[in-house]
């Protein structure tokens, strides 16, 4: 594995506005304050990232796939998919340095590296891509980012792509946080394809979307 390179600019015009870099600070101080923890994931609880796992886990039956993880964090996700889909092909990237060291500790030979999304070349490099948790901090331009950033993630897809969301429908928002309204982005999704789904059924506070390139079998 070559070394990982910290690349977090996004050339992109849509995102070209957004401090990542302030982004990934928060996510390296949190990983310097609690180690290799949930909470540096800037979870409240542990059954709060199981759930999410579970759910994007259920976008297709996934052995033999390689699966993409756009904001892999410490890469706990493979250790999820790999009890669940004992031959799924797991690569990541996140643009928070401290989280990619971890992951090399704690996966030595998986694929995971510092990158920006925006800036991956490509087209159509995994079966699946997922996202976990990668929008809520984007601040004033979120819903632009978040479209752009959809749409670049479905381009690096051949299947499916799984990605969730703060929602809007949540009673108990925080100020400083981007939640996203559940129906119109599904709507805008439909722009990329027909064939998808919704769920809001594993917590009151967040969403989750499958986009598929082709009808489900």
């Amino acid at each position: 594995m070559t070394a990982p390179e910290k690349k977090i600019t996004a050339p992109n015009s849509a995102v070209a506005l957004v401090d990542f870099g302030r982004i990934s600070k928060f996510y390296d101080d949190l990983v310097q304050t609690y180690g290799h923890d949930a909470r540096a994931c800037d979870y409240g609880r542990q059954e709060s990232q199981t759930a999410k796992f579970r759910v994007l886990g259920d976008i297709v039956g996934l052995d033999r796939k390689t699966v993409l993880d756009v904001g892999c964090g410490f890469a706990d996700f493979y250790g999820y998919l790999s009890m669940r889909y004992p031959t799924v092909r797991y690569s990541g990237i996140d643009i928070s340095e401290n989280m990619v060291q971890e992951a090399h500790r704690s996966w030595p030979d998986l694929d995971v590296r510092v990158c920006n999304i925006m800036d991956l070349p490509g087209e159509q490099i995994a079966d699946v891509v997922t996202a976990n948790g990668i929008f809520y901090l984007l601040g004033e331009q979120a819903p632009s980012l978040m479209r752009a950033m959809v749409k670049r993630m479905f381009g690096l897809c051949k299947q499916a792509l799984a990605f969730n969301s703060l929602s809007s429908w949540a009673t108990d928002q925080e100020p400083s946080e981007f939640y996203a309204d559940p129906l119109e982005t599904i709507r805008w999704c439909r722009e990329l394809s027909p064939y998808l789904a919704l769920r809001h059924d594993y917590h009151s506070r967040d969403f989750t979307i499958y986009i598929y390139k082709e009808q489900v079998q």
